[in-house]
C-alpha cells in the first residue's frame, strides 16, 4: 500500500475495562499521545554534551460534554467515576479500522485528571489524561 496522511478526524480513543470490549469516548475533539525522555547534561571540560535520561508518557483528550450518551460511548460521566474509583483501565488510540501501517497505541492505566468547563455562550468541553501504566505500546496494521 502506499504511503497516506492520517485523519485526525478517523483517530479515536477506546476505553474498556477487560481489554477485549471497548467503548468510543464520546465527542472528542482531540487526543494527544506523548512520549518525553529527560536529558542529562554530560558536559565536561571536553565540551558540551547530553545523555538519555529517564522516560515518561501519557495521554491526553479534551472535548465537547455529552449527557446520556449512545450504547457504546463514554462520556465524562463515566470517565468521572473512573477517576473517583481509580479504575485501571484499558485504552487505545487508533482508526476504527486500522489499514496496513496504520499505528495504534493502547495500554492500560488510570484517569489522573478530568475537568469539566461549563463557560457562558459556549458548548461545555471537558479535558483529561490517562496515566499509563509502563511504556504505552503499539502495534502497526499489517493488513
Amino acid at each position: 500500500m502506499a504511503e497516506h496522511k492520517i485523519n485526525g478526524t478517523d483517530v479515536l480513543l477506546f476505553i474498556g475495562l477487560d481489554g477485549v470490549t471497548y467503548e468510543t469516548v464520546v465527542c472528542l475533539t482531540s487526543q494527544t499521545v506523548t512520549r518525553t525522555t529527560s536529558e542529562i547534561d554530560a558536559k565536561s571540560k571536553c565540551g558540551p554534551d547530553k545523555l538519555p535520561g529517564t522516560q515518561d508518557n501519557g495521554l491526553s483528550f479534551e472535548g465537547q460534554v455529552m449527557a446520556d450518551p449512545d450504547s457504546g460511548k463514554t462520556a465524562t460521566d463515566e470517565l468521572d467515576d473512573h477517576w473517583r474509583e481509580k479504575t485501571t483501565i484499558y485504552w487505545k488510540v487508533g482508526k476504527v479500522t486500522p489499514v496496513i501501517g496504520d499505528v495504534t497505541y493502547y495500554g492500560t492505566g488510570f484517569v489522573s485528571e478530568l475537568t469539566e468547563v461549563f463557560a457562558q455562550d459556549t458548548v461545555a468541553t471537558f479535558s483529561g489524561k490517562i496515566a499509563p501504566y509502563g511504556t504505552i505500546s503499539k502495534t502497526t496494521a499489517t493488513s
